[in-house]
């Protein structure tokens, strides 16, 4: 394999001077995620390749400065929470958008097969999932990949660092442990809502987590911004039509096809990870059941304040569920 230490010259030459590629971290139909440490520093950091060619209509952002750029790249560079992946830096030429982030994790591993609760830190690494699919007004065509960057990019990709793989590893997560997780993300998802900013891809797969148990959001190429809040406290009725998120995450209202308001989507997916962690499997084995709101019981036992929660976020009308700043103030976060 071609050193990477001489970047391709089809590079934009900013980034080339500051940065030198090094592993693939993950990688999808529209754009993929690489390695890269600063020049200056060493400083490894995540750089996520955006095909220009495919980002959907609905995730384009237009500034005041009348600057057009992807939803994530906007999202990332006016967002600062410790539980957000922080963005820091940005390019582009005529392909790709080149989006820098910090890199957060540890690779989760088990050191011997009958201990999978033991954990050894990695070196730090993160896998972000791709962009949303194309709208159907989109072209479904592949974008080709500039040749330089697709010939040096290594055949395989470093192990995640997700929640989803901390989940695998402990088979489930204890009560505690898994109340200092989703603490952090609801601290995080009400941060966002008061910055008038639904995720609306939330899953295991979309956090990264070190060995100390502190998570990051990432990948908000789903992400919408939502009406602004009236005198009142409220805001306008908005209802989205499509679905860009994992179908084990969605709400009843989505799962029916009605038209759903981005918010108390949110919530649902924030109960489904939360039962996820907590029993180690989805709580809906078919939409069906997701639509009735019938999960199965479980066969470890949480407290009566946990289960409460669990029910309230996973209630099938959209109205009754709670909002997330309800959620953040339940007493099972605040015990």
């Amino acid at each position: 394999m071609p050193s990477i230490t001489a970047p391709p010259t089809s590079l934009h030459p900013a980034f080339a001077a500051k940065y030198i590629l090094g592993d693939e971290l993950g990688s999808g139909g529209f754009g993929f995620v690489m390695s890269a440490a600063e020049r200056s520093t060493g400083i490894e950091r995540a750089v996520k390749f955006i095909y220009k060619a495919k980002v959907p209509a609905s995730a384009w952002v237009t500034t005041r400065s009348n600057e057009r750029m992807p939803m994530e790249i906007y999202v990332l560079k006016h967002v600062r929470h410790p539980n957000v992946v922080r963005y820091i830096d940005s390019f582009e030429d005529s392909t790709f958008f080149y989006l820098v982030m910090e890199l957060h994790g540890s690779q989760w591993i088990s050191p011997t097969p009958t201990a999978p609760q033991q954990l050894t830190q990695q070196t730090p690494e993160v896998q972000l999932p791709p962009s949303p699919p194309a709208s159907p007004q989109l072209s479904d065509d592949s974008c080709d990949e500039d040749d330089d960057i697709a010939a040096r990019r290594p055949p395989t990709r470093r192990p995640s660092c997700d929640l989803f793989e901390c989940i695998e590893q402990h088979r489930r997560l204890d009560e505690n442990l898994a109340k200092k997780i989703f603490r952090q993300i609801i601290d995080c998802v009400a941060y966002l809502d008061n910055k008038g900013v639904c995720h609306r891809d939330i899953k295991d797969e979309n956090i990264v987590i070190d060995s100390d148990y502190n998570v990051k959001l990432i990948d908000f190429g789903s992400a919408v911004l939502l009406p602004r809040r009236q005198q009142n406290g409220q805001r306008k009725l908005c209802l989205h039509s499509k679905f860009y998120g994992t179908v084990s995450f969605a709400s009843p209202e989505i799962l029916v096809g009605k038209p759903y308001q981005a918010e108390p989507a949110e919530v649902w997916a924030l109960g489904v990870l939360l039962y996820t962690m907590l029993f180690g499997e989805v709580p809906f084995a078919n939409p069906t059941m997701a639509i009735a709101g019938r999960f199965a019981k479980p066969k470890v036992q949480v407290s009566v304040k946990c289960m409460h929660l669990i029910h309230c976020m996973l209630t099938p009308s959209a109205s009754k569920r709670p909002t997330i700043h309800q959620v953040l103030a339940h007493p099972w976060l605040r015990s």
